[in-house]
């Protein structure tokens, strides 16, 4: 059995030699051969501690057993972990084997358990049921019972429909002989290309991906040099679809006879010229440019770009603006991961109580306060959504400013630059241990880069003068800001007067 600092090396090797993502898949999988199941585990290390902060998501009795009796210090055998056989190696369940080694080989894949992954038709090129599978390609099996996929793992297109999966422990086995039976397969978009696909007698869709503001890679590549090489557009050529791609795409489109979305779908690609193929990278889910998507929900809201940029900045430094950040502090005393923790709070594996009181930052704005964390949580659940949905946190922080820091809110409003909306978010929101003028300085400049990318006006343009009718909406907010400071001092003259 190798162990994983050498899986690792083989890994580094195999990819700097140009292998293609099949036999990165077959070679990897072939080299976890022995390692170890354990429930809720996506390629960690094998360790007492690891192993004993999955037992609260075990469904059964039966998974609980194999976390302990398979490790010495758990089953009590022994203190520690010398001469223990799986040292040094990583645990997976089957459907985290499965997601392990496709992230491996740099296909995108989206599910943490095997039902939900199968359900997602995104993740898939093509798929079927096993009699159909190709026996020559590397593909993704699943074991069917009541209407649910129970068992997952990857079928290795070696001629000879072997299977390598994990139950108990990383295995080999066979699509067409193993009992419980293997019934259906699928190849995720990204493995193979399309033309390869269609050699091997797949009928594939067509699967020119869809691009827009926040997409990255190879088939944005092939967007920017097409728009330059046949339409004259002077793109640089980075594979990111930021501002002025999007400013070129929407003049193409509108050239064009097309919706100037901004958005490049099917329509679009036939416009340009390009085929499936051309692109090389099938459609995958595009995710939300959540910086994109902030900037506009809270200048909404604030109606000011530079008090949005001076919260988006101190956003930038609190969670990166990802809304199921955990504190790295909480990420290792819990042994979870930023989603791991959100998927346990979100089905209540990980209680309210829990949630509220553990004193680990989470989200964009990091909110750690018991009494903050539980609003959090109960404004998620009466609007039915994840406790990690980015548009929830950004209603629930705008609620936050309005009603509980009307002063902060206010300022944001008013600012005349970045700075000064920053350190009102900083000071008068925030309000974190380091207020450091170094502090104040880094989260001003990491405010000025969202002003730049974003705003419509500069810094040197004056602010614009406000309309008649907006007038009555800036009393209102002065009153809130006004009352936030009286209620501050009475409680200030409450304390002193009962002696706390």
């Amino acid at each position: 059995m190798y162990v994983a600092s050498y899986v690792f090396s083989e890994l580094s090797r195999l990819k700097t030699a140009g292998t293609s993502k099949p036999d990165i898949i077959r070679t990897t999988a072939e080299l976890c051969l022995g390692w170890q199941y354990v429930y809720a585990s996506q390629g960690q290390e094998c360790t007492p501690a690891w192993r004993k902060s999955r037992i609260p998501y075990c469904p059964e009795q039966k998974y609980v057993d194999m976390i302990k009796n398979n490790c010495p210090v758990l089953s009590g055998k022994q203190p520690n972990c010398d001469g223990c056989t799986f040292v040094d190696t990583l645990v997976f369940d089957c459907a985290g084997f499965v997601l392990w080694l496709l992230t491996q080989a740099g296909v995108p894949f989206y599910g943490s358990g095997a039902t939900t992954a199968w359900n997602t038709p995104s993740n898939w090129a093509v798929r079927g049921e096993i009699k159909a599978m190709p026996r020559d390609l590397v593909c993704v099996v699943y074991k069917r019972r009541d209407e649910k996929m129970s068992h997952t793992g990857m079928s290795m297109g070696d001629g000879a429909d072997g299977v390598i999966h994990c139950s108990t422990t990383v295995k080999r086995g066979n699509a067409y002989t193993d009992t419980p039976k293997w019934t259906h397969w699928g190849i995720p978009k990204g493995l193979y290309t399309t033309e390869e696909l269609r050699k091997a007698g797949l009928d594939v869709a067509d699967n020119t991906p869809t691009l827009r503001r926040g997409s990255q890679g190879d088939a944005v590549e092939t967007l920017q040099a097409m728009l330059n090489a046949k339409y004259g557009y002077n793109l640089e050529i980075d594979g990111n679809f930021g501002s002025k791609t999007e400013v070129a795409v929407k003049d193409f489109q509108k050239k064009h006879g097309l919706t100037a979305d901004g958005v490049v779908g099917a329509k679009t690609w036939k416009a340009l010229g390009v085929t499936p193929e051309q692109t090389e990278q099938p459609e995958m889910p595009q995710p939300v440019d959540r910086y994109r998507y902030t900037w506009d929900t809270l200048y909404n809201a604030i109606k000011n770009p530079y008090g949005v940029a001076g919260l988006m900045g101190n956003l930038q430094a609190e969670s990166g603006i990802n809304p199921e950040n955990l504190q790295n502090t909480g990420e290792r005393a819990l042994g979870m991961t930023d989603s791991q923790y959100t998927q346990a709070v979100d089905l209540g594996k990980y209680t309210a109580e829990q949630f509220a009181t553990d004193g680990y930052g989470y989200g964009i704005a990091q909110w750690t306060y018991k009494s903050r964390k539980a609003a959090l949580l109960k404004y998620a659940h009466e609007h039915e959504f994840s406790i990690g949905d980015l548009g929830m946190q950004v209603d629930f922080l705008l609620d936050e400013l309005r009603f509980d820091y009307p002063r902060a809110m206010y300022s944001l409003e008013n600012a005349t630059t970045v700075r000064e909306a920053s350190d009102a978010v900083l000071l008068d929101f925030e309000r974190p241990k380091n207020q450091t003028e170094e502090n104040q300085q880094k989260r001003a400049e990491l405010g000025q880069k969202y002003f730049d990318e974003y705003a419509q006006i500069t810094p040197s343009e004056p602010p614009v003068e406000k309309p008649e009718e907006s007038i009555a909406a800036d009393t209102k907010t002065a009153l809130r800001a006004a009352y936030a400071n009286a209620k501050m001092a009475c409680d200030i003259l409450r304390k002193l007067i009962e002696g706390d």
